[in-house]
């Protein structure tokens, strides 16, 4: 695969966030490719055996941010930490 890199954000409900969630969720179960869609183009990203599941809280009075980040090795390497 060449070096890719997309970036989104968008508002949508709980419930569609849930649904996005449990989609990646299925393929990191299943295993063999993620499957994307950005822009209205599909993409499909192989997945490795072993992750590097990262999270982030951040809360305060007003806002609640939390940042989920997975990354893994394409290379079969088993340090998934690139």
């Amino acid at each position: 695969m060449s070096d890719l890199e997309r970036n989104d954000r968008e508002h949508v409900s709980r419930q569609k966030a849930a649904e996005r969630l449990a989609d990646l969720a299925y393929a990191l179960t299943t295993g063999g490719s993620l499957e994307l869609s950005v822009d209205g183009e599909r993409l499909s990203v192989p997945l490795a055996d072993d992750v590097l599941l990262e999270r982030d809280l951040r809360a305060g009075a007003d806002h609640v941010e939390l940042e989920l980040s997975l990354s893994w090795s394409n290379e079969g390497d088993d340090d998934p930490a690139l």
